[in-house]
């Protein structure tokens, strides 16, 4: 008995050294110089712009983005962003703490349903690996956004179900309460693009004629209730402090997002072929296996059998409905950005997970073919020199000159920055990053007829300089180009105002006028 049971004993030091190094090389991916970088406008400012904000006004519910009330998204981000602000001080590593802590939960979560649908420990940690190891996923991890927590909590949605589907499970109500936690957090995350997972849900049920035994059980209320409970709570709220915001949360995030195209986010049909270089680079190195295994996968495609037997394949059925579902509706819909998809890649990371397993023989657990095997060398440094490339690249960001370097901005102004009182006017230009490095207050105005649709209209230009006279404090206009530069300048002479021309890097001007003296 004993000569038996040695060789699954000998495996499992292979075993948790394999678990081992997943976490290490997961925990590198995820913080590794993710405080080397500058914040990047818009995105960055957007965000960390506002949990600053939030922070100085002691506002944690309703946003802030300098003096407007900042409606673009819910709470999560703002929250998670503080939080790391308060663990790890005011720096961009703290910032961008738990968007990679999203990043290293994803890429286990996925490992989780690598195991609860193959049973192959091999599969469940290379899928882990995969998705971790994916051009868009770690590139997305470096970049506040609400994207990659709401991929987090799809994700787990999408385990939950799993387990709430599958049949003879014990407690299936636990898991369909947790999915729809889950769910919620994806709402207060990104609001209802977090229903796109639902949907893949839906038709995996319909196809396999499970949605009115899934739906109809004395738990499906209680578990819509704490869906609402969780996800929608911060929209009633904020609806009834701040009027007006129930018509923005609608325009914004559903009607400006499915149909309108105001937001000007590659509109059309055309415009979903943005999707298609993203989703092939941003899945590199792993979506080469594509090539490899084309002719199966053209054949599958057009095999009808392939398709009939889908319904008996629920692993297949629910990695094909997570992916294309959503994937259909992203691209019907108005507003479409590259990051859309990052909630897909999972899927995409445990359906090649099962053609990559072979050619990466690790002595994992003990199974009877792999015993005595050893890793390729050549695997082995391939792996090592990926992720030393990924790494990389995020090093090379921080050193990458570009005018959305709010560091770099802010360091080429402070300078020219009155010891007094000052207001910095941003005309058309966004730099909110700003205020994540000391700046006392950023103000957005506009020149144009018709400015990107926030919550709080920005003034217009000449209703900003009307004001200026009665507002006893430097004001220091952040101007980008030749458009307005010589209309504020004329406008200010006319004025007699006291003005100082500095020239900054990126064909910025500020122009720095002193208060009015009576």
């Amino acid at each position: 008995m004993s000569e038996q049971e040695s060789p699954e004993r000998n495996c499992r030091p292979a075993a948790l050294m394999t678990v081992a190094a997943l976490l290490a090389s997961l925990a590198v991916l995820a913080f590794v110089f993710q405080g080397s970088r500058g914040l990047w406008q818009p995105d960055e400012g957007y965000y960390i712009g506002s949990a600053v904000t939030m922070l100085d006004k002691g506002s944690f519910l309703i946003p802030y983005l300098g003096e407007e009330v900042f409606l673009d998204k819910p709470p999560i981000t703002y929250w998670a962003i503080m939080a790391g602000l308060k663990l790890f001080g005011h720096s961009e590593f703290g910032a961008r703490a738990f968007n990679g802590l999203c990043y290293m939960a994803t890429a286990l979560t996925v490992g989780v349903l690598g195991w609860q649908m193959f049973r192959d420990r091999r599969i469940a940690l290379l899928s882990s690996f995969l998705y971790a190891t994916m051009v868009l996923p770690f590139l997305a991890a470096n970049f506040v956004t609400p994207d990659t927590p709401l991929t987090l909590w799809t994700t787990l949605a999408v385990l939950f179900f799993w387990k709430s589907a599958e049949p003879n499970v014990r407690r299936p109500a636990f898991w369909k309460v947790l999915m729809c936690i889950a769910l919620g957090l994806g709402f207060l995350a990104k609001g209802p693009a977090v229903l796109l997972a639902c949907a893949g849900m839906f038709v995996f049920l319909a196809v396999r004629r499970q949605a009115g035994q899934y739906f109809w059980t004395p738990w499906a209320l209680p578990a819509l209730l704490v869906f609402c409970a969780v996800g929608l709570s911060w929209y009633f709220y904020v609806a009834a402090r701040v009027p007006g915001a129930d018509r923005y949360f609608f325009d914004n995030q559903v009607w400006g997002r499915l149909v309108s195209e105001k937001y000007k986010r590659n509109p059309g049909f055309t415009g979903a072929l943005i999707y298609v270089p993203v989703l092939v680079f941003g899945s590199l190195p792993w979506s080469a296996i594509w090539l490899d295994k084309r002719q199966q996968i053209m054949g599958a495609l057009f095999d009808r059998r392939w398709w009939s037997s889908l319904p008996s394949r629920p692993v297949a059925l629910l990695l094909l409905s997570w992916f294309f579902v959503p994937l259909f509706i992203l691209c019907l819909a108005s507003s479409k950005l590259g990051l859309y998809v990052l909630p897909i890649l999972p899927p995409l990371a445990l359906g090649v997970a099962p053609l990559w397993v072979h050619k990466m023989p690790f002595p994992l657990f003990g199974n009877s073919a792999d015993r005595g095997a050893k890793p390729k060398a050549r695997v082995v440094v391939m792996i090592v020199l990926w992720m030393t490339s990924l790494l990389v690249s995020r090093l090379a960001l921080a050193y990458y000159p570009t005018e959305n370097d709010s560091r770099a901005l802010w360091t080429a102004m402070k300078p020219y920055l009155p010891k007094g009182d000052y207001e910095i006017v941003t005309v058309d230009d966004r730099a909110d990053g700003l205020l994540f490095y000391g700046a006392r207050e950023v103000e957005n105005v506009t020149g144009k007829k018709h400015p990107y649709p926030t919550f709080a209209t920005p003034e217009t230009v000449l209703l900003e300089l009307a004001e200026m006279p009665a507002d006893e404090q430097h004001h220091l206009f952040l101007v980008k180009g030749e458009k307005h530069l010589t209309k504020i300048k004329d406008v200010m002479n006319k004025r007699k105002m006291s003005i100082e021309t500095v020239r900054l890097p990126y064909r910025r001007y500020l122009l720095i006028c002193k208060p009015v003296e009576d």
